[in-house]
């Protein structure tokens, strides 16, 4: 196998022009010191000089300052509009980060296009960070996210030949988390004409699809052109996981350029003319001398090819691996291969920008919020530059008005007409979310404001308030139907059904929330009684009285520890309420294939995956049931099958997968990969629904993102749905009728229950639940950005919709073929395309007529609604609130 190894540097450096990494490629052969020559352009050609290299360095100088600054600590905390807090960061920036004579010996130009940028910056920054305050973010726990992200780092392997693995490592400075739309954006910043936009959002796609195998994020990328026009150019995660072959074709055209280099044999790189005005080899002529003309060259297309091929299948391999030893402190440059960096530029700025070394001083006058020194930015570029532009810089916060009539310009989330926060907002500190890639709504949006004298004899859930004032309810039974919340990114679907989820638990209905990335953990911490209108106070109160949260994480101690060994087969006891006996033949055989498919897929065996799981199946059949079954029981059969009366195994299963199975078996009982069978408390559906003492009403919330990776997230999910279906057969009595036993929620349901055949292991286990559920009292509910991408089974069975904005006409489409089935489209649906972020309109069995195709805000949410967490902050949020060993689920 051979093994190529290169930095997020050189991409970005190859993505610019192929030619600059050939010539870079000769250049480090010939230094024979393993110092890898990396050469930058900052600007293109026919432009002013550029300020490129001094914006980006003296942005990571001040991230990184900013981080352990107790100045803008104390700016943040005091931080009430965008205009002041842009003012105290830019002070603290003249202060602390720039040396000013030094710029003041700069090009007239090159000075203001700086600064010109840098109040962009900060005005963005101060934007989203005012957002996050209104939203009641403690202020150090925003710095962290703004300016601490330790998950910059990439260390990720691609198979992109025969025997080819090209070896990535290196920190992607901007990648944030947008509280706004509740998911991780990554963006670069260009103080060059928008001549290329292309090629330029290109490069930021190479750094997401990097960043969604290491951390398993699903980010939106952007391109800021901050000088000397500012615009912006954008693309949603979905843009850039279907131009995934580009970004492989990239690295993979890089390796044949090398060999080119180095005389062996690979690929003549084409040339981009973009860029030719500002590179050296393009002014010597060796570009063309030694290359010939621009236009000549190629990439390796074999990707587009097999694509063209496999119908969209031929993807490669994609292997991706966390570097070993201590994490890199947030802040801290991260050091991969040695390098030369042949940018004159850089050189420039760095006599500009303060070394790392030297301590921050306080800004003149920031203790006492008084203005900057009026000579801050000298030598034309006085202090009336470095400051807030005052045209631009006088906006209310997000919340300057609550309820429908927001201040829109503040609110608007990036990319629909709107400049986005930052590259610099940091993800978050240590605790960053790793993968906050749910659509939220506005961490900050308080929601719709109740009328007083409408909210007095309310009656059912009270999902809202609509452009009147009046309330918009839905009586609790109408769970039972399953529930499904459809809106594009920032649309506010979550926080709608987050909404449904607290008026469940005040109906007293049992929540069982999964949670995959740390969106829906923060339920447990209730928002102050202070930021509720107060005509909402008693339904706030009834949940804090009602509400018993618990957080439950498979495999691990950061919560409640849960663990599926042993596993719960059905018994002839359980089933014995069955009267038919075909049906409950058919039951228990369903259950057990469903255990064996688990099994099957947990182990990844590959081969023949039929034979597998016929021959579990068998295994399980055989299994004596009085006692609970181990995992090491199943590992035992599969190894001596003739024990359990198999005697012809090999007829199921070639011998040498069933002992590759066993093998596989075995590591979950004495592995490293046992910590989902080992330790904990067994799940256990009926101590999950048990309250603790009478009147409360259990929250368990299924924290994944402790698990390591989407194989163990899937198959735990596959079996707590397997076992959710036993429970439900085996304890509810269907015959009854009755009102809704639990609501079980599940945010963003495509990752689970992808339309199309794909078939994750979770799919089939959870459409069940669909299909079924509603005649035990168990109603669904869940989330996705667009109907197109969810099972049409599991929609089929939703009776009740709510339909917030939708941004493609295909999901316009989709929609209104949902309703023509159900009896006719109503006339509202075309209206949800670009509807505003928090609207919705809602159908569900026997709805009122005055409510019907009436369009409302969800009232505000109860609980904490804010940024991922970490499993560290869940670990901690949970110790501090004392739900370590608490009743139900407990244990651990």
């Amino acid at each position: 196998m051979r093994l190529v190894h290169v930095n997020v540097t050189q991409l970005r450096v190859a993505a610019t022009c192929p030619r600059l990494h050939w010539f870079d490629t000769r250049a480090t052969a010939a230094r024979r010191d393993g110092q890898k020559v990396v050469s930058r352009i900052w600007r293109k050609g026919g432009e002013t000089p550029g300020c490129g290299a001094l914006f980006h360095t003296a942005v990571e100088r001040f991230n990184a300052a900013a981080a352990s600054s107790d100045e803008v600590l104390s700016a943040l905390e005091a931080a009430r509009d965008v205009a002041g807090l842009q003012q105290a960061l830019m002070r603290w920036f003249n202060a602390s980060c720039l040396d000013l004579d030094a710029l003041a010996a700069r090009p007239v130009p090159l000075r203001l296009g700086f600064i010109s940028a840098v109040q962009v910056y900060m005005e963005e920054l101060a934007r989203l960070a005012v957002h996050a305050r209104a939203a009641g973010l403690p202020a150090a726990e925003l710095r962290g996210q703004l300016f601490g992200d330790s998950r910059k780092r990439v260390d990720v392997t691609f198979h992109v030949g025969e025997d080819v693995h090209v070896h990535v490592t290196g920190a992607i400075d901007y990648v944030y988390f947008d509280p706004r739309l509740g998911k991780h954006r990554i963006v670069d910043y260009k103080l060059t004409p928008a001549t290329s936009p292309n090629s330029d959002l290109f490069q930021v796609f190479t750094y997401a699809l990097m960043h969604h195998h290491q951390h398993g994020t699903r980010p939106d990328v952007a391109v800021f052109y901050l000088h000397p026009t500012r615009s912006v150019r954008e693309a949603r995660w979905e843009e850039v996981e279907a131009k995934r072959g580009k970004v492989y074709e990239l690295i993979a055209s890089m390796v044949a350029w090398s060999d080119h280099a180095l005389g062996a044999g690979g690929l003549l790189p084409p040339g981009d003319r973009a860029y030719c005005g500002g590179c050296k080899h393009e002014r010597s002529g060796a570009c063309v001398a030694e290359l010939g003309p621009k236009d000549r060259g190629a990439w390796d297309r074999r990707w587009t090819a097999l694509e063209a091929t496999t119908g969209g299948g031929g993807a490669p391999e994609e292997r991706e691996r966390v570097a070993a030893g201590e994490p890199v402190a947030a802040g801290e440059p991260v050091a991969d291969e040695p390098m030369v960096d042949e940018d004159p530029e850089l050189e420039e700025a760095l006599a500009v920008v303060k070394p790392a070394a030297e301590r921050p001083r306080p800004a003149a006058g920031a203790s006492r919020g008084q203005e900057a020194p009026a000579g801050a930015l000298q030598g034309g570029a006085r202090a009336k530059e470095a400051e807030a532009p005052q045209g631009r810089g006088q906006k209310e916060p997000a919340e300057a008005e609550r309820g429908g009539a927001r201040a829109k310009q503040a609110e608007a989330p990036p990319g629909r007409g709107h400049k986005a926060p930052p590259g610099g907002a940091r993800a978050r500190p240590a605790e960053a979310p790793p993968a906050g890639e749910r659509s939220t709504p506005a961490a900050g949006d308080a929601g719709a404001t109740p009328p007083a004298a409408r909210t007095a004899n309310v009656t059912g859930m009270l999902l809202g308030f609509d452009d009147d004032g009046a309330p918009v309810c839905m009586d609790p039974a109408v769970l039972r139907t399953h529930v499904s919340v459809v809106g594009a990114a920032g649309s506010g679907k979550t926080w709608m059904a987050k909404v449904i989820a607290e008026e469940a638990l005040r109906a007293g209905v049992p929540v069982l929330a999964i949670d995959p990335q740390g969106d829906l953990v923060q339920m447990m911490e209730a928002r102050p009684r202070a930021d509720m209108p107060a005509e909402l106070h008693r339904a706030w109160e009834e949940l804090q009285e009602r509400m018993e949260p618990r957080i439950l994480t498979p495999g691990s101690s950061h919560g409640l520890r849960l663990c599926l060994d042993p596993l719960r087969l059905p018994s002839a006891s359980e089933l014995s309420h069955i009267a038919n006996p075909a049906l409950r033949a058919e039951e228990e055989e369903g259950l057990l294939v469903a255990v064996a498919a688990n099994l099957v897929s947990l182990c990844a065996c590959g081969g023949e995956e039929e034979s597998q799981r016929t021959f579990l199946y068998q295994v399980l059949r055989q299994l004596p049931r009085a006692a609970p079954v181990r995992l090491r029981d199943i590992v035992a059969a599969v190894t001596a099958p003739e024990d359990l009366g198999i005697d012809e195994a090999d007829t199921l299963i070639r011998k040498s997968e069933r002992e590759r199975l066993a093998r596989r078996l075995n590591t979950f009982v004495q592995g490293p990969s046992a910590r989902l069978f080992t330790g904990g408390t067994r799940l256990d559906f009926t101590e999950l629904l048990r309250p603790s003492k009478p009147g409360r009403v259990p929250l368990n919330i299924v924290y994944l993102n402790a698990l390591s990776n989407d194989d163990e997230k899937h198959f735990f999910l596959a079996a707590l749905a397997t076992e959710l279906y036993r429970w439900m057969i085996t304890t509810v009595d269907a015959s009854t009728g009755g009102g809704v036993n639990l609501l079980f929620y599940i945010d963003e349901a495509r990752d689970w229950i992808p339309a199309g055949g794909s078939k994750p292991p979770a799919k089939q286990p959870l459409i069940r639940l669909f299909t079924q559920g509603r005649k035990y009292g168990v109603g669904c509910l869940l989330c996705t950005q667009s109907p197109r991408s969810v099972d049409y089974n599991v929609f089929g069975n939703t009776s009740t919709k709510l339909i917030g904005r939708l941004e493609a006409a295909q999901d316009v489409d989709r929609v209104i073929d949902w309703f023509t089935n159900e009896g006719g489209a109503p006339s509202w649906v075309a209206a949800r395309k670009g509807a505003p972020k928090g609207s919705f309109v809602a159908r569900w069995p026997d709805m009122p007529a005055e409510l019907s195709g009436r369009a409302f805000k969800g009232r505000t949410l109860f609980t904490r609604h804010a940024g991922a967490w970490s499993p560290d902050r869940v670990e901690r949020a949970v110790t501090e609130a004392g739900l370590r060993g608490a009743g139900g689920g407990g244990g651990g």
